[in-house]
């Protein structure tokens, strides 16, 4: 009687090793994790152009700042597209050169956001107010969203790192 019930137990915990496993998920959080970053990219893609390329009469942004703008987020809306591209054949990027990306990601992203909403707001204490403001809500909108953008890659960062140290990514 005791062997059977040693054999029902060990195969309760095969069942609970198969099924219930730590790592399904740590599989599945890069990915979803770029998605997040892909969305972020695009919506910040479409909140700077508009102070970018219609600011004619009153500067509201600085062309260094549009430069690292765009250079930030079509390289990085290009490097998400190509992961989850890689993760739809099947194919594995090494964790060590997905954790440089998302560092440089990091730093990228948070010096346009600091860029960003450094021009609006000498834009907003040079005392002029034009009579339609929303270029200006654009900015701060885009310099919010790649704050959110660097925080995904942080996060990023930090699970891809603690998943490929523990082994549970390539």
């Amino acid at each position: 009687m005791a062997n059977a019930e040693s054999g029902a137990d060990q195969a309760d915990r095969g069942m609970q090793k198969e099924y219930f496993n730590s790592s399904g998920a740590g599989k599945f959080l890069p990915p979803v994790l770029k998605l997040l970053e892909l969305a972020v990219a695009i919506v910040c893609i479409g909140l700077i152009d508009d102070p970018a390329h219609h600011s004619r009469l009153r500067v509201f942004i600085s062309s260094r700042t549009v430069a690292l703008a765009y250079g930030t987020f079509v390289l990085f809306l290009v490097f998400s597209v190509v992961y989850l591209f890689g993760k739809v054949i099947r194919d594995n990027f090494p964790w060590k050169l997905s954790s440089l990306l998302n560092l440089t990601g990091f730093i990228l992203y948070l010096a346009t956001a600091a860029c960003i909403l450094n021009d609006w707001s000498e834009t907003k204490n040079r005392n002029y107010w034009p009579p339609n403001t929303q270029r200006m809500d654009f900015l701060c909108g885009a310099g919010s969203v790649a704050v959110v953008g660097a925080l995904f890659y942080l996060i990023d960062l930090i699970v891809t790192v603690r998943l490929g140290m523990k082994g549970e990514i390539e």
